[in-house]
């Protein structure tokens, strides 16, 4: 009882409390907001974390240009603005942080030490330092998003004012040793590293492929005794096959030719970096482990044993090295020999080997020049695209070292390859549409202009399709415009003739035999006069064959034969690689050859007199055949971008006016028509003047200059003194007469039989004055 009363005592004073001491309701908002902060502590992490994660995908993507909008665009450019090539260590960087804090929340993130984020941020703005001056240190370069952008330009900019030219090697000291207290890293560790390494087989990366431990790789082993055995109808390999799952381990061949080069460029030529510097992908070691693992149990299935000596990966294909192993065989006598598989048996096999790769095609090198193995060419996934810039800044490029070289590609092995072109001296390009013919002619174009002044080099370019040539119009290099007009075209060939023996002459008189012997001597006097070296470019021998065969072949072969000596050399190509295109004269006089992927081993045997090219992948898979090479080889060629070509053609346009101004050889003369706007007035090309007067001729008479001629001489004009000089009949003299009174060179015909009076001096150029006219636009008939 006293236990309810006390209740009943305690209700009462409870209801009677003042008002002020009764506890609020909470506020809505205030209740919602405080639930929202519980929500947001128990699952903000996952939502940061998911947040960095997106953050740092959008940027990569963003980065490697594979989406484009206002966004992606403002975060690529703003990131390679300020942080130039380092950019990439922001996404690395939102995605690390991403991923440390997943791993807090699931407790398995180690502790984590500030010393060691510190100094991974000291390493990443070290290395942006290091990227400036690694690009030369300039601030427009780092404005454009080179080197180590406008940050790395900052720290370097500050370092160079503390230590001076020590900077450099401040900053690299800086990065290595934040760098290794960023990783932990102790030379201890690096030994168990290598250890581990070592325990796990890697020491036969670098091992030669001969090294190679197969059971087939050492000579045949001699019988100990003379074994009888019956005589088997199918050969039994030795080599033992491979067990379902097993995998051979490949060594791969890898070629280090990128040393560039540390000579200074002429201030004159362009740089580099106006080309994109390219990086060759690989396939992985365990893809290049199977597909041998699948070409050795495929000939082993057929009889055929091989060994797998190693693999030389190329951007487009991979070249396994296969060496023809052992058969068992009993002879006549009944003893068990050896005897080595034949290589034609490996060749035979190329379709069930494709099959069993599932590729397109497969080609098989049997054997590979110079070399004791067969080369089976297997295409990859996906090819790497070959950049002009690496090709060019390789060893085998500075190697060289003359004005025409050419850089080419890279070939199975991945290494660059780079030819002369005034020692081939001509090159002829054959392939199918969309094979890469037109794209291998401007990474030409582009290459020889990236390496010579247009006082060293000139260009003729004539293009019957109207497609690729026209963007290097206003070239400084280039003779004129590119040519289309067949017409035009056929002048244009004539007119090189023409210079040729106008160049042999020049040498001729100064007892010289070559070009490079004449600039020579002619750079010793105070005023010589140096002559450029001269490319024919034709990008389809096709439309010219078709349509004025004998000229355009009987020019063609002219020079050919004999424009080597002079400087000009010339690049044709051709989509159809026929008889009646590539003549037997052309085919003669072209031996160096690039035969991208054809329809046929016909159209191969016509360009390169062998098969092979009908087994090309396209899009710059070709053979390239020189006169100093035993076999064709196999390259991706090069390619440079449209916006790579329009840099380096807008920085020669820029320099137009300074070549312009120079005073030019006689052949560049008539080249110095002042500059416009407008495409369809370019300067005048040295052959409009030759055009001009053969036009102007056009409907005369073919000895019309002839009669010109001795009428000067003679001061009188008569159609027997024509009928006497010329040995015509009096209906062709008289009709030269006419002509001669049409054109105003002679007066009326004088009564009595006398001879007619000549109107123009010995000195007057008739021809020459109406060929002006037609040039300037005034191309009427005179009364």
């Amino acid at each position: 009882m006293s236990k309810k009363r006390r209740t009943r005592r305690y209700a009462k004073d409870t209801q009677g409390e003042t008002p002020h001491k009764t506890i609020p309701t909470p506020d809505p908002i205030v209740v919602r907001l405080v639930s929202l902060s519980d929500r947001l502590r128990k699952y903000g992490d996952d939502v940061a974390a998911i947040i960095l994660l997106v953050l740092a995908a959008l940027m990569l993507l963003s980065l490697l240009g594979l989406t484009h909008g206002a966004l992606t665009d403002f975060i690529a450019g703003n990131l390679r603005a300020w942080f130039g090539w380092g950019a990439w260590l922001a996404p690395l960087s939102l995605g690390w942080i991403g991923v440390l804090i997943v791993a807090h929340n699931l407790g398995r993130l180690p502790p984590l030490r500030w010393g060691r984020i510190i100094a991974a941020e000291m390493a990443a703005f070290a290395l942006l330092g290091l990227l400036n001056f690694a690009h030369g240190g300039r601030v427009a370069l780092a404005q454009a998003g080179q080197g180590g952008g406008m940050v790395g330009w900052g720290i370097g900019f500050i370092f160079n004012r503390i230590v001076g030219p020590a900077d450099f090697f401040v900053l690299g000291v800086i990065f290595l040793l934040t760098l290794m207290l960023a990783l932990d890293v102790t030379a201890s560790r690096l030994e168990r590293l290598g250890q581990w390494l070592a325990s796990q087989g890697f020491e036969t990366e670098n091992a030669a492929p001969h090294q190679l431990p197969l059971p087939l790789d050492k000579k045949a082993p001699a019988p100990e005794k003379p074994k009888r055995a019956p005589v088997v109808p199918l050969a039994k390999p030795t080599k033992a096959k491979l067990a379902p799952g097993e995998r051979i381990r490949v060594p791969v061949e890898t070629v280090d030719d990128e040393i560039k080069s540390k000579k200074k460029r002429d201030r004159r030529l362009p740089g580099f970096e106006l080309l994109d510097n390219t990086d060759l992908r690989r396939p992985a070691q365990k893809e290049i482990d199977e597909t041998a693992s699948i070409i050795m149990k495929t000939l082993n299935e057929f009889g055929v044993p091989i060994n797998v000596l190693g693999a030389r990966v190329g951007p487009s294909v991979t070249q396994y090295q296969v060496e023809p192993g052992f058969l068992e065989k009993a002879g006549q006598d009944g003893i068990s020999r050896q005897w080595k598989v034949r290589v034609a048996q490996i060749a035979s096999l190329h379709k069930d080997i494709a099959l069993a790769l599932s590729a397109d095609t497969i080609r098989i090198e049997a054997p590979v020049p110079g070399q004791r193995y067969v080369g089976i060419e297997v295409p990859h996934k996906r090819t790497s695209v070959v950049g002009l810039r690496p090709v060019m800044e390789s060893e085998a490029f500075q190697r060289i070292n003359k004005p025409l070289a050419i850089a080419l590609g890279r070939d199975v092995s991945g290494g660059a390859v780079a030819a002369d072109l005034g020692a081939m001296p001509h090159l002829l390009i054959a392939g199918t549409t969309g094979s890469g013919k037109s794209v291998c002619i401007t990474s030409l174009v582009t290459c020889l202009i990236t390496n010579n002044t247009p006082d060293d080099l000139r260009l003729v370019m004539i293009d019957p399709k109207m497609v690729e040539m026209v963007r290097f119009n206003g070239l400084p290099h280039l003779y004129g415009k590119v040519e289309t007009e067949l017409t035009r075209i056929l002048g244009v060939l004539r007119w090189t003739v023409r210079e040729m023996e106008r160049r042999y002459k020049l040498f001729e008189t100064h007892g010289v035999r070559n070009i490079g012997d004449f600039n020579s001597k002619q750079a010793k006097k105070k005023n010589g006069e140096l002559l450029p070296r001269l490319v024919v470019f034709i990008d389809e021998l096709a439309d010219l064959m078709m349509q004025a065969p004998d000229e355009t072949e009987r020019m063609v072969v002219r020079l050919a034969q004999m424009a080597r000596a002079t400087g000009i050399h010339m690049v044709v190509a051709t989509q159809r690689p026929s008889v009646d295109v590539v003549t037997g004269l052309i085919k003669a006089n072209f031996p160096a050859r690039i035969a991208f992927a054809v329809a046929s081993s016909i159209d191969s045997r016509v360009i390169l007199d062998t098969v092979g090219a009908e087994s090309l992948l396209g899009r710059g898979d070709l053979l390239f055949q020189s006169p100093e090479m035993p076999a064709p080889i196999r390259l991706q060629g090069c390619y440079a971008s449209d916006r790579e070509i329009e840099k380096v053609v807008d920085w020669w346009r820029e320099q137009a006016e300074e070549y312009a101004d120079e005073p030019q050889a006689d052949v560049e003369e008539e080249a110095k028509a002042p500059q416009t706007d407008e495409i369809e007035k370019p300067a005048l090309a040295p052959w409009d003047e030759m055009l001009a007067r053969e036009r102007a001729v056009e409907d005369k008479d073919q000895q019309i200059e002839q009669a010109i001629a001795i009428v000067k001489k003679y001061g009188t004009a008569s159609a027997s003194l024509l009928q006497r000089k010329m040995r015509l009949g009096y209906p062709r003299a008289a009709r030269l007469m006419d002509e001669l009174k049409q054109m105003g060179i002679v007066g009326r015909e004088q009564a009595g039989g006398k001879t007619r009076e000549v109107l123009v001096g010995k000195d007057d150029d008739p021809i020459g004055d109406r060929a002006a006219r037609i040039l300037g636009g005034e191309d009427e008939e005179d009364e």
